[in-house]
């Protein structure tokens, strides 16, 4: 029987902690082995050991979430999963803690249903992982690692759409549980409405975003842009 992911949860509101505690426990395969309140008392325990992924708040009261995940980084622990559980939409916050290796970023408020299938996606992504063995591994091998399956259309970007970007915008609409528009998706990330409509009108064109037209009284429809791909991402 294949041991349960080891879940650590960083959070300063006890009622948001104990929320996430009830959504690990209706999960199979995950046990939540503590909650702490600071960064400090975070950095701590995962120093102890025993903790395989960390549910990490961006605002604690002594330190940010990413101010604990550089201290994390840097230390010498054993190899440890970040998911940001956060009300932080700001584009720079989201790209450093990308760049720090957070395995997803998940806005607050959201649906039980996208935590849950967050966390399944995790759990799937790990599994694939451990069962590889010391072989060199192929090119979907690496991209199951990554936690991605590429499209050959997704490998080669369109000229003037970059892979970092693209990323974040991937980041933005699968933090969102409702649909957005392009203007919402552009303020998000700090970019212009031209380019957040051109990565969206891609992965449209990919069928990872699904996009609904909402008719208002007079002009012409607004597009709404859903992300689809969720478990296949």
């Amino acid at each position: 029987m294949t041991d349960p992911i080891r879940v650590l949860i960083v959070e300063d509101d006890f009622a948001v902690a104990a929320l996430h505690r009830r959504f690990l426990a209706a999960i199979d395969g995950f046990d939540a082995v503590g909650t702490e309140l600071t960064a400090a008392a975070a950095a701590a325990r995962i120093a102890l050991g025993g903790v395989d992924l960390v549910l990490l708040d961006m605002f604690l009261p002594d330190a940010s979430g990413l101010d604990l995940l550089r201290t994390v980084r840097s230390a010498s622990v054993a190899p440890l999963d970040v998911i940001m559980v956060t009300a932080a939409p700001d584009p720079e916050l989201v790209r450093q803690a990308l760049e720090l290796g957070v395995v997803d970023y998940l806005l607050k408020p959201f649906r039980p249903e996208d935590f849950t299938a967050r966390m399944r996606r995790y759990a799937a992504r790990r599994a694939d992982t451990s069962s590889f063995d010391a072989t060199d591994l192929t090119q979907a091998q690496i991209d199951s690692m990554q936690g991605r399956k590429v499209a050959g259309a997704r490998a080669a970007l369109p000229k003037g759409l970059s892979e970092n970007t693209a990323r974040l915008v991937i980041e933005a609409l699968r933090a969102n549980s409702v649909p957005i528009t392009a203007a919402a998706l552009a303020e998000v990330l700090g970019m212009s409405r031209v380019s957040a409509r051109r990565y969206l009108e891609h992965f449209a064109l990919l069928e990872e975003v699904e996009v609904t037209a909402k008719y208002g009284d007079v002009g012409r429809p607004q597009n709404l842009y859903r992300w689809k791909g969720l478990e296949r991402l």
